[in-house]
């Protein structure tokens, strides 16, 4: 399938996460198989001389059962369960280990990762437009390129490692039977040995391919990642009036706080600023502030309550400007605040 030129955001964390949810994830079949030549070879360097010791046991344990008479004794019974326990003592390290190397590669390549999705049945492929498009689609030439790839870096390999050889090879018709098999043995080895660094060399070339492709399939268009900004963060109306409701109780809680005023400072319309000062605080403190519509409501509400009202523009806008609600006055602005709050003092004690 053709790549959407729109496409050119990277994918996001929950884009991610969706198409790993579909059973999208990068994967490598060369890194597998390679992953697995190398397992099973170190395997058998390792067991090698026990599984070789076990079948010549069993060789000549079979050739036993083969004199005359000695399969009547023995029974058949008894040879299916010595077939099965000879093939049980062979693969069954090779086999378990293939199983743990597998899932070891799996979880190394794409984590934990299980998704039903891709084993539901899609009948859009039983199409033949479809699976023709598919042949023919630019994903197949590229597996095509890679696999002619692969097949002559490994021909080039045998090439490299057989050529020396061949002559060595051919003479061992006229030597003894051992010095032939130690030969070939070593030509071999060193054939196995190349291949599998070669496989390794496509492997992780294979591997990064199959990322940078899974990566640029999920890429996205800039819509869509404003889109999921926004189903993620909300729509702005819905931010908007959630800041409204909040902005309505904090005039609410403020204008409650207006009765315990000490005093009003204003501007004498546009701002007001209610200061409370009592022996248990260091310093006045702003209890309520606002402009315009809000400082006339603070007004209101000290006139309800009784709360003295001052006109000093100079203070009210300085005080607005530099304190915040429940927080106590600045320095600079004691002395000025100190006047105020003696002039009101002294009309209490007038009354």
């Amino acid at each position: 399938m053709a790549q959407d030129p729109g496409k050119t955001e990277k994918a996001t964390p929950k884009r991610r996460q969706k198409a790993r949810e579909e059973g999208s994830v990068p994967r490598s079949s060369d890194f597998d198989g390679a992953v697995l030549l190398w397992g099973n070879f170190f395997l058998f360097l390792s067991l090698g001389g026990a599984t070789l010791a076990l079948m010549t046991k069993q060789v000549a344990h079979f050739l036993q059962l083969a004199q005359p008479g000695a399969l009547e004794e023995a029974g058949r019974v008894t040879l299916l369960t010595d077939v099965l326990t000879i093939l049980g003592r062979l693969l069954l390290p090779f086999l378990a280990l293939n199983l743990l190397v597998a899932l070891a590669s799996g979880f190394a390549q794409r984590g934990f990762s299980f998704s039903a999705k891709p084993l539901q049945p899609k009948f859009d492929r039983l199409n033949p437009a479809q699976g023709f498009r598919r042949i023919f689609s630019a994903r197949a030439f590229v597996e095509l390129i890679k696999s002619l790839a692969k097949f002559g870096l490994l021909a080039w390999v045998a090439y490299l490692v057989l050529t020396p050889r061949l002559p060595l090879l051919l003479a061992t018709l006229k030597l003894p039977l051992g010095q032939s098999l130690d030969i070939f043995q070593s030509a071999v080895f060193a054939l196995y040995r190349n291949v599998m660094l070669a496989m390794l060399v496509i492997a992780v070339s294979d591997f990064a391919w199959q990322r940078f492709s899974w990566e640029k399939s999920i890429r996205m268009t800039k819509q869509e990642v404003k889109d999921e900004v926004k189903d993620a963060d909300g729509s702005p109306e819905i931010k908007q009036k959630q800041k409204a409701i909040m902005m309505a109780a904090a005039r609410r809680r403020m204008l409650a706080e207006v009765p315990k005023a000490t005093v009003v400072v204003t501007n004498p319309t546009h701002v007001a600023v209610a200061l409370k000062y009592d022996e248990k605080t260091a310093a006045p403190v702003c209890v309520a502030k606002g402009l315009d519509h809000l400082a006339l409501k603070i007004r209101e509400k000290a006139k309800e309550s009784g709360v003295p009202i001052l006109e000093r523009p100079e203070l009210a806008r300085a005080l607005y400007r530099t304190v915040e609600v429940e927080k106590p006055i600045p320095r600079d602005l004691y002395q000025a605040v100190a006047q105020v709050l003696a002039f009101v003092y002294r009309l209490r004690g007038a009354a």
